[in-house]
């Protein structure tokens, strides 16, 4: 045999080992992989390899916590907004993430495995990184901004009244947001960790009304408030002159946007009951609406309504309108000799409001700005109906707090920090609010629990709110109606729900870091019964630490601004039991996230970015010393 016989064997052997030995690898690794990911599998930074798919889930639970703790930067319009990711449930699509992962370089022919895992020795496979967003919060925040954000926002035209004449205000075209492109910028900025900051598209909106018809819609409004007008009748005799300037106070105008679209002119039906309201006393005697007592012992009683004799102020508005188109501006006053209240005896009757079927309460010290808070909003509140199958949102109800109704600034958590709001700290309502609906069996529509933990909220069964978002609404699947009663001290709010639910009462507190909730009758067998229970505590994630640079410090001393505190998951279960028999279990995982620690510390031990070197300590040192100068963990107020 020649030698280069012998050399080309002993080649081809030797590649033949390489090959077996790489074979060999590659077997060892699908063999030590099984049933996790495989190696150099990234989803953005999070490196995925060797996981299996609860601890896939678990590494993206602490990336999302992460993206979630910054508020997104928008540019909208002629303003810059932050938006939460939590007011708009923010989540990441964890679980196909983590499938995706544990698939990647399983696909194809044994020969394209192979491929796969050679090519990513070295190099990564990205995941593609998913989230979604909760439409109809987000929606809620697209109007709130396209009233608030654009001083050239489109505007239909409009009738007003100025020193007593109707003027016109025309229409032009302006802009709004583009609403599809903005859900995917606001996503994507959102999975960014750098978070951007966008701004997002606006788009062309042209008014639906002329110049023509707003100058059509004064001339009739003129028409309408130009000179007085005198409504009388003989039997009784009654008589009431509404002067040119009651006219004008009274005067509406709106866009109905019907085909063809116009600029639809009324009268006020509240301001005209002002202005007969100093002619009450020769005009009648108003009918008494129906109302509910609640006794001690939880029952619910009507007390009947009474008819009157009145002059109907929406009647009133009407008789208006057909005087105002004739010559001589008179009509006839309208009167009700046995004029029915709007809410009957037998209207109360009809709704099944008998007893108390749920009721919460909570404590707080007393005297803090966000005590106001929390009575305005359960004095708007208390004595709310909610039909059976009506929904009910405390948003809807309870409108934008603001100063002019006496609403205080406290306490808001933005990127985790307390920042003062108006109208902050009413998330003690809110969790008020949803325990009475958790315990009375009632649909849960929507509700956001806190994103970090506060001892004073039962963990889990607990629920914020804030201007536009995040909202807490529910529905009212019973075949009663529920009367909402609140009440309050200084230092305690309840909130109570009477409705019908075969006698079955149950009341609960969060009092001391504890939970508890009391059956205080069983009824009469035709009740659904609520039970509940709260998971232990499990996604247990680390806090990351945030550093601030002190060079006052040695490098071995720190001072802690915030000793940070882990997240964690729990599931609630709420088992509803029919009176046949059915049981509905009702499932809501809650998480809370991490508190980050946050510390000062030299320039030098602040970890570098990519790509940066470190900044270099100085040569000497001194005793390590650590000082606590904030605890937020245990001190914090939540909003």
């Amino acid at each position: 045999m020649s030698r280069t016989s012998r050399i080309t064997i002993v080649s081809l052997g030797a590649l033949a080992t390489l090959l077996l030995v790489v074979l060999a690898a590659f077997g060892v690794d699908r063999a030590l992989h099984y049933g996790k990911v495989l190696h150099n599998v990234y989803v953005a930074s999070v490196d995925l390899s060797g996981a299996d798919e609860p601890a896939a889930r678990l590494r993206l639970l602490s990336f999302e916590d992460s993206l979630a703790s910054a508020r997104a930067v928008l540019e909208v319009g002629d303003t810059t907004q932050q938006l939460d990711p939590d007011a708009v449930g923010f989540a990441l699509e964890r679980s196909d993430m983590a499938r995706q992962a544990l698939a990647a370089g399983r696909n194809g022919s044994i020969v394209d495995q192979f491929g796969w895992w050679l090519g990513h020795l070295v190099s990564k496979e990205q995941i593609p990184l998913e989230g979604t967003l909760d439409a109809a919060a987000l929606s809620d925040v697209f109007d709130y901004w396209d009233e608030s954000a654009f001083s050239d926002h489109a505007f239909n035209g409009a009738v007003e009244v100025e020193d007593g004449k109707a003027v016109g205000r025309y229409p032009h075209d302006g802009v709004g947001i583009d609403r599809a492109a903005a859900s995917n910028l606001i996503l994507e900025t959102m999975l960014d960790p750098a978070h951007p900051t966008v701004t997002l598209p606006e788009t062309d909106i042209t008014p639906e009304l002329t110049d023509a018809d707003i100058d059509a819609a004064v001339a009739e409004a003129q028409g309408m408030i130009g000179s007085p007008i005198a409504l009388s009748r003989t039997n009784p005799d009654l008589s009431v002159v509404f002067t040119s300037k009651q006219l004008a106070s009274a005067l509406t105008s709106k866009v109905v946007h019907d085909s063809p679209p116009h600029i639809e002119l009324s009268f006020d039906p509240e301001v005209v009951a002002e202005i007969l309201a100093p002619e009450s006393a020769g005009l009648g005697v108003a009918p008494q609406d129906a109302a509910y007592e609640v006794a001690e012992d939880g029952t619910v009683r009507i007390t009947p309504s009474h008819p009157g004799e009145i002059v109907d102020p929406t009647a009133t508005t009407g008789a208006l309108l057909i005087a105002s188109q004739t010559p001589n501006r008179s009509g006839i006053l309208p009167y009700e000799n046995d004029a029915q209240p709007e809410f009957t005896t037998e209207d109360a009757e009809a709704l099944d409001i008998k007893h108390l079927v749920s009721q919460f309460t909570t404590y707080y010290s007393c005297c803090q700005n966000r005590v106001t808070n929390i009575h305005l909003m359960a004095d708007i509140i208390d004595g709310a109906i909610v039909l059976p199958g009506e929904e009910f949102s405390v948003n809807a109800y309870v409108g934008e707090r603001d100063t002019a109704r006496g609403f205080l600034p406290d306490h808001t958590i933005i990127e985790g920090e307390m920042v003062d709001t108006i109208g902050g700290g009413v998330s003690q309502f809110a969790t008020t609010f949803y325990n009475a609906v958790f315990y009375g069996g009632y649909e849960d529509v929507t509700h956001k629990p806190h994103s970090y933990y506060f001892t004073r909220y039962p963990e889990g069964h607990e629920a914020t709110i804030s201007w536009p978002a995040p909202n807490l609404i529910f529905r009212n699947d019973s075949d009663a109606a529920i009367l909402i009663k609140t009440s309050y001290t200084d230092t305690s709010l309840t909130v109570s729900f009477y409705g019908d639910n075969g006698g079955r009462t149950v009341v609960g507190e969060q009092k001391g870091g504890k939970t508890y909730a009391t059956v205080m009758s069983e009824g009469d067998g035709t009740a659904r019964k609520v039970t509940s229970s709260v998971s232990g505590r499990f996604d247990q994630t680390d806090p990351r630490t945030e550093y601030t640079p002190n060079p006052d410090l040695a490098p071995d001393e720190e001072i802690v601004d915030q000793k940070g505190r882990i997240g964690w998951s729990v599931i609630v279960t709420r088992d509803i039991e029919y009176p046949d028999g059915h049981v509905d279990t009702q499932k809501w995982t809650v998480r809370y996230r991490p508190e980050p620690r946050k510390v000062q510390v030299n320039p030098c031990m602040i970890p570098p970015e990519d790509g940066s070197e470190p900044i270099p300590c100085p040569t000497t040192t001194t005793e390590t010393t650590t000082t606590t100068v904030a605890t937020t963990s245990s001190t914090t107020t939540a909003p």
